[in-house]
């Protein structure tokens, strides 16, 4: 990929599409939850993941190495829907507030759940 003005654009389009989208399922999530567990942010990990694989396995096929697709959607979609940094503060908090099952909980399962999905769309869709 080379960074032109064009694919710059792309990723700034991608990832505000992507942060928006984030705070939608987050605040949909909320709203209908009141567990004390981050699912919204897990969500958001897991969809994006999801999509970022199937990108992975169809880019060079459906739209070649050098397709603005692929910052569009890998870079700013998912870089601007997944959100690291909110996981990490939702761990904190968690910690913080004396919920120390969540907190691990949160940790195990945002990291295995999303290798896991990435391993299973990889093995279905790239045979």
């Amino acid at each position: 990929m080379t960074l032109t003005p064009s694919t710059l654009f792309a990723i700034f389009i991608g990832g505000g599409a992507g942060s928006v989208a984030r705070v939608l399922v987050g605040e949909g999530i909320t709203r209908i939850s009141s567990t004390g567990f981050p699912l919204g942010t897990l969500l958001a990990n897991l969809i994006a993941t999801a999509i970022l694989a199937v990108i992975i396995i169809y880019s060079g096929d459906r739209w070649g190495r050098d397709s603005i697709m692929i910052p569009l959607l890998a870079i700013g979609f998912c870089g601007g829907f997944s959100t690291f940094s909110t996981f990490s503060i939702d761990t904190l908090r968690l910690f913080h507030d004396g919920q120390t099952t969540f907190a691990i909980a949160n940790i195990l399962i945002s990291v295995g759940a999303c290798i896991g999905i990435g391993m299973i769309i990889f093995k279905t869709l790239s045979k």
